[in-house]
């Protein structure tokens, strides 16, 4: 069962990212749209990035993680595709839907905050991050102590 992953048609000024080979994202600006909006699966889009300008469309299918994707999109590493994010905004808020270091032994709640943000650079665009990073260090900080107190 082979699912197609193809861009939905983006709008103007929309964040579109992607990894680059040396291991950094780069972010992009879309600047221009051109096709039918009568079939929004056919489309070219023009986007701005700090180098100059590229170019992304319809026809292609979206499966590398150098490729330029919608800034909500997430890379699984483990299974080596792009993670959509659910429409249901209960998914939206849960923070298993983030890929998240666990934190070192004895490390604080603020480097390892920081340390989220460098290996999880998308979080930062999230609506709900503190929200995110509070639960998520709770329920680290419960699994931790479990083992202890038993």
């Amino acid at each position: 069962m082979s699912q197609s992953m193809t861009l939905p048609r983006p709008k103007l000024g929309d964040h579109l990212y992607r990894h680059t080979l040396v291991g950094l994202v780069e972010e992009a600006l879309v600047v221009s749209i051109s096709g039918p909006e009568k079939q929004p699966d056919m489309w070219t889009a023009v986007v701005m990035t700090r180098c100059g300008v590229e170019f992304v469309s319809s026809d292609r299918e979206f499966r590398s993680k150098h490729d330029w994707v919608p800034s909500s999109w997430m890379y699984d590493e483990e299974r080596k595709c792009w993670v959509i994010p659910a429409v249901n905004t209960q998914a939206a808020k849960d923070a298993s839907g983030w890929n998240l270091p666990a934190p070192n032994t004895g490390e604080k709640y603020m480097s390892w905050r920081a340390r989220v943000f460098r290996e999880v650079p998308m979080l930062k665009k999230s609506d709900n991050m503190n929200d995110i990073l509070s639960d998520a260090w709770k329920s680290l900080d419960r699994i931790e102590m479990t083992p202890a107190s038993a």
